[in-house]
């Protein structure tokens, strides 16, 4: 949330990328290598190390994690574009990656301590990113992160893409979004007097940017993780069941309603006409058609898929679409599934997939038992809600993946239940 997130390396947008994934790169490993040189050091004091004993310590989050990235392995290796899997052939999302992603994971499940200081840490960075996206709105250009002589405002028209803050794609800042927002309202709602006020400041600005970047998949993840967190605000089940029921109620009430109802245009006429049968490929900016192009490949090869980040190489029929502003037809190369869970079935496997919505499942059932009488862990567990909510309609890359896991591993470490009580 500090060095990471602000970095943005002597390229701007051009290679942001690329620096991205070298300062990732850089602080997880030094960070795994530090943590493992002093967990080597106290082991050989004690004279205690094993790694059947080291193994038998792990909870069963940590567990299903390892069994994650072990597939994970298992897929790159077996896969028709070996070595490339390795470090990725587009998005740099390759089996290396996932594993900095799941080192990271276990040893903040092991040591994270989700703290006063970390929150205030996430305060500041929310203010500054959204600050700098807010002047970056107004047509400047701060640190020339765009290239000379061109701003936001040029998206589409002489770039591809739309790019804000030091995150770079909107689609991405919009999932940082989606886990930051929800942690901040909860852990406000837990809060007294003027350090409640402290945090209306990062989320009004970041809800003006999100308003103003008008990322659907950034709002759906949002709405989600505030909405589906608010039952366990309540201590009392009978309490929780009653909103949940309510909720599932308007729920209902509100497809009913757009099932009925055909909006004119945009999201709502799309979900109307999906109500309806109608999967047209050009919904959801295209998603549609990369959802089925990637499923039909996918099936091919279901078990281990065709290896972390090959997607560019797998032969898939590009996206098109007609921009009127510039009177031509845009072709767009397929090279993530634009939904991280159909990303990991085509790249790693069903297997894969299974072990990591098992892992999700397991911090699900930690996060109902302990979120009703910890604010922390309410926080917590909606931010992530957020950023598994807009994944179905995002992707996954080494800009933001890392706060995710860390924010698992968080919530694992502070939902741990006593030793001998977990299944």
């Amino acid at each position: 949330m500090s060095v990471f997130l602000f970095f943005t390396g002597t390229n701007g947008y051009m290679d942001i990328t690329m620096s991205k994934f070298r300062a990732f790169s850089i602080l997880s490993c030094t960070y795994a290598v530090s943590m493992a040189a002093a967990g080597f050091a106290v082991a050989k004091t004690r004279q205690s190390f094993s790694p059947a004993a080291l193994l038998k310590k792990l909870s069963w989050p940590q567990r299903t994690a390892l069994l994650y990235l072990a597939i994970t392995w298992i897929s790159a290796a077996a896969s028709p574009y070996w070595p490339e899997t390795v470090l990725g052939a587009s998005r740099y999302e390759g089996a290396f990656s996932i594993s900095l992603y799941v080192l990271c994971f276990l040893l903040v499940a092991a040591y994270g301590e989700a703290d006063r200081v970390l929150l205030w840490v996430l305060v500041a960075a929310v203010t500054l990113e959204s600050l700098l996206c807010i002047v970056q709105l107004t047509g400047y250009n701060p640190f020339g992160l765009y290239p000379t002589g061109y701003s936001y405002f040029d998206a589409g028209k002489s770039y591809s893409g739309e790019y804000l803050g030091t995150v770079g794609n909107t689609d991405l800042l919009a999932a940082f979004y989606c886990l930051a927002v929800p942690i901040l309202t909860y852990s406000m709602a837990y809060m007294n007097g003027a350090k409640r006020l402290i945090l209306l400041a990062p989320l009004a600005l970041s809800a003006y940017v999100l308003i103003r970047m008008s990322v659907m998949a950034g709002l759906v993840g949002i709405g989600a993780g505030l909405l589906l967190a608010l039952p366990m605000t309540f201590k009392k089940k009978r309490a929780r069941l009653i909103c949940a029921g309510v909720m599932t109620v308007l729920l209902l009430a509100a497809l009913l309603t757009v099932y009925i109802v055909d909006p004119p245009a945009g999201m709502l006429h799309e979900v109307h006409n999906i109500l309806h049968g109608d999967l047209d490929s050009s919904f959801g900016s295209g998603r549609i058609h990369i959802w089925k192009e990637t499923a039909a490949k996918a099936v091919t090869r279901p078990l281990l898929g065709f290896g972390p980040d090959t997607m560019i190489s797998g032969g898939l029929e590009p996206f098109r679409r007609y921009n009127a502003e510039l009177g031509i037809m845009l072709v767009a190369r397929i090279d993530t599934a634009h939904n991280e869970y159909l990303n990991i079935w085509y790249h790693q496997g069903i297997l894969a997939l299974g072990a990591y919505i098992w892992l999700l499942v397991l911090l699900a059932r930690r996060w109902t038992a302990s979120a009703p009488v910890d604010g922390t862990t309410l926080a917590l567990g909606a931010g992530i809600i957020g950023y598994c909510a807009q994944a179905f309609f995002g992707l996954s890359m080494c800009i933001t993946a890392p706060f995710f896991w860390t924010a698992l591993g968080l919530l694992a470490r502070r939902s741990e239940p006593a030793k001998g009580k977990e299944g």
